[in-house]
């Protein structure tokens, strides 16, 4: 009839002070599971609660007791324990029948806990699906042991539950993004491709209205395809049985999650789109992402341009927060009127003058990130041009606009081309003496027209930067130097037999010989003609 008493509670707690201390628990599950005692006699049933309420184990939160099978039976239809620690021998109903009635039906994780050690009762509960065989009076240890073992089976079936339909969703979710991808390559003259898939996949759109949300990760090692969750949980609505608001997802080839947001324009508008998204986001905010809103339609024939205005807008993923929801609306107000255009000559100096303490301020300048969200993107794309032109990047080298996905990446990957091209421009310097090259070039075009903006150019550094080191090399600027080879010249070849100062004028590219004759005089102090006299 009776099972064995246990030992008082007290004689134990030294027991169980000792192995609660130094059993291993899992923390990361948050789930918690109720636990039925049945027993018979009250002082083990409330014995055990005690002991097991001082043991503390992980994720077992309630615990419930009943005095025989058949009150365990209706307690656990109410209570939906997981977990039934149980004697076998009661009264009204033992535990053997109890387990036999609680079937497929009721998948708990029995442990038997009895006074008898009989082989044959304890082969029979096994045969029943009983998890262990505890003998009064249990050990702290072993009962610690079992009921940590039992809470781990739990949490892996749980978890394998959990895998096991994300895969089944996922299964369900490759074969609408294939459905749907296909649509989007082929259906680009058919305005009805999208509705004849619609129907096809018994997706319905009820409501008047339907707009794309594109939501993209930003270089997240993350698994894109865990984002197609059950979008069911974040409608924003009083009433669930009717919405007003269908939402259906799938993957697109570049692996962002689009989701097609249909909805009742009378009870709802774009608050409550932009509140789904951002709820979402709330949600996997571990994640680097942002969300792109396409236009909204109201024709089912627009569906094809609702999604590529989704896409336009994801475009602008360089200009956006992390965690952020971009909007079409937002996209096409967008100015550039106090973006103004790059300054070449500033860039140029920067460059040729290797002021490298300036980089970061110009790039800030053009591309920080107010700047970026007030612009357009084609603004944005022709400045990014404009400046590796400018500075001689090799367009092999030159890395695709499209690629950059955060502002950052941007600014960093323009810093980084004006830096290399100080760098080289400074070792270009160190191996050329740029004055001395400037020096044989007059000496070859004397009789030619020479221009400072020319021969910087042949010397591939900018007028400013050649100017500033050929003063800094000769003492004088590089017209002075061009006027002096000249007159040197001049006063050489006027000591020439039967000379014409007209002829010496035009070599040296004067076209009228007075103002040759009026810069001789300022430099020599003596006219042409009077020099030939006193040479002769």
């Amino acid at each position: 009839m009776g099972s064995p008493t246990l030992s008082p509670l007290k004689v134990r707690i030294i027991s169980i002070q000792k192995y609660r201390s130094n059993y291993p628990t899992n923390e990361r599950h948050s789930v918690m599971y109720k636990l039925l005692i049945v027993d018979d006699e009250e002082m083990v049933r409330e014995g055990l609660r005690d002991i097991i309420t001082y043991l503390q184990i992980q994720h077992i939160d309630q615990i419930l007791t009943a005095k025989d099978g058949a009150e365990a039976l209706s307690i656990i239809v109410s209570e939906t324990p997981q977990i039934i620690l149980t004697d076998l021998n009661m009264p009204v109903m033992d535990g053997i029948d109890m387990i036999k009635q609680l079937g497929e039906k009721h998948p708990h994780k029995v442990i038997v806990i009895s006074g008898h050690d009989d082989f044959h009762r304890v082969k029979e509960s096994f045969k029943l699906g009983v998890r262990d065989y505890l003998l009064k009076p249990a050990p702290s240890e072993d009962l610690i042991e079992v009921l940590n073992k039992t809470v781990r089976e739990l949490q892996q079936e749980e978890q394998q539950y959990i895998e096991g339909e994300s895969e089944k969703k996922l299964t369900q979710m490759e074969r609408v993004s294939r459905r749907m991808n296909w649509v989007i390559q082929s259906g680009e003259h058919d305005e009805h491709a999208f509705e004849r898939v619609f129907e096809e996949l018994g997706y319905s759109l009820p409501y008047s209205t339907t707009t794309v949300a594109v939501l993209s990760l930003i270089h997240s090692t993350s698994n894109a395809k865990s984002l197609g969750a059950n979008w069911d949980k974040y409608l924003i609505t009083p009433d669930r049985d009717n919405p007003s608001i269908k939402l259906y997802s799938f993957y697109n080839r570049q692996n962002d999650l689009v989701i097609w947001i249909n909805f009742d324009e009378q009870n709802h508008n774009m608050i409550t789109v932009k509140q789904i998204l951002q709820q979402f986001l709330t949600d996997n905010s571990e994640l680097s992402m942002v969300v792109a809103v396409g236009e909204v339609v109201s024709k089912t024939t627009n569906l094809a341009y609702a999604y590529q205005s989704a896409l336009d807008v994801l475009c602008y993923k360089l200009t956006a927060n992390q965690q952020s929801i971009m909007t079409y609306g937002d996209i096409i107000n967008r100015t550039d009127n106090k973006i103004g255009p790059i300054d070449l000559r500033n860039l140029v100096e920067i460059i040729d003058m290797g002021r490298k303490d300036q980089v970061l301020s110009f790039i800030q300048k053009y591309f920080s990130d107010d700047f970026l969200r007030k612009s357009t993107l084609e603004s944005i794309r022709n400045n990014y041009d404009m400046i590796l032109l400018t500075i001689g990047w090799l367009p092999n080298k030159k890395q695709d606009f499209s690629t950059f996905e955060q502002s950052e990446q941007l600014r960093l990957y323009l810093k980084t081309c004006m830096l290399q091209m100080i760098t080289a421009r400074e070792s270009l310097i160190r191996s050329y003496d740029i004055v001395e090259i400037a020096k044989k070039y007059v000496q070859d075009q004397l009789q030619n027209e020479i221009n400072m903006a020319v021969i910087a150019n042949y010397c591939n550094v900018s007028y400013t930067y050649f100017s500033k080191i050929f003063k800094e090399s000769t003492g004088i600027n590089f017209q002075d130097y061009v006027t002096m080879k000249r007159m040197e010249y001049a006063k050489e070849a006027l000591n020439g037999i039967n000379i014409k100062v007209h002829d010496v004028a035009t070599a040296l590219g004067y076209s009228n010989p007075k103002n040759f004759t009026r810069v001789f005089k300022g430099y020599y102090g003596i006219s042409p003609k009077d020099y030939q006299k006193i040479m002769k």
